[in-house]
């Protein structure tokens, strides 16, 4: 989720478990009860995490299939330019051998698989580094130090609607919570 460097809250609630069973339970439960999530930090995906947090779906998929059939349409262009096609500035390689046709369509396949392959993976990992704002240098907003490793880590937003952290607490630690913390962001 972004949000606007003014709405930021001073600290969040901060709730790390050990396994990810533990955050998922936690993560419906939280949701269930209408407290607002902020985050969820994991060292590896975890399956439903997404639907626990109430996200849409990602139109990276969508993203994907547009930059595929960019690199199928590229790679057929430029294969039946080369191939068959005559201009006054450039022509191609129009040759008969063995009763070829002019335009190998089979032949293509290679090359229009690998292009549509290298625009679609290329291209998917630019735009979600584009659209994560992930760029060399970027300050972190919330690091929480071992998530990366084996913990897991539920940040409620205590500036949202419907937030009590009374009851936040206890519901954290009905499902397994190693520790409830308060973690101001970095400056």
């Amino acid at each position: 989720m972004s949000h606007e460097a003014s709405q930021l809250p001073s600290k969040y609630l901060v709730a790390i478990f050990n396994d990810d069973e533990q955050i998922l339970s936690a993560t419906k439960a939280v949701r269930g009860a209408g407290l607002p999530i902020y985050d969820c930090f994991t060292p590896y995906a975890v399956h439903g995490l997404d639907a626990a947090q109430g996200l849409p779906r990602s139109w990276l998929t969508y993203a994907t299939f547009v930059l595929a059939a960019t690199g199928f349409m590229t790679s057929l262009f430029l294969q039946s330019y080369t191939q068959a096609i005559e201009t006054p500035f450039l022509s191609g390689w129009p040759l008969n051998v063995g009763g070829k046709p002019f335009l190998p369509l089979t032949a293509f396949v290679p090359v229009l698989f690998e292009l549509t392959v290298l625009f679609a993976g290329v291209g998917t990992a630019l735009t979600l580094l584009a659209t994560c704002r992930l760029y060399p240098g970027k300050k972190l907003h919330l690091t929480l130090p071992g998530t990366t490793d084996d913990r897991f880590a539920l940040v409620l937003d205590p500036n949202g609607r419907g937030f009590d952290e009374t009851r936040a607490r206890g519901l954290l630690a009905s499902h397994g919570a190693a520790e409830v913390t308060w973690v101001s962001p970095n400056s």
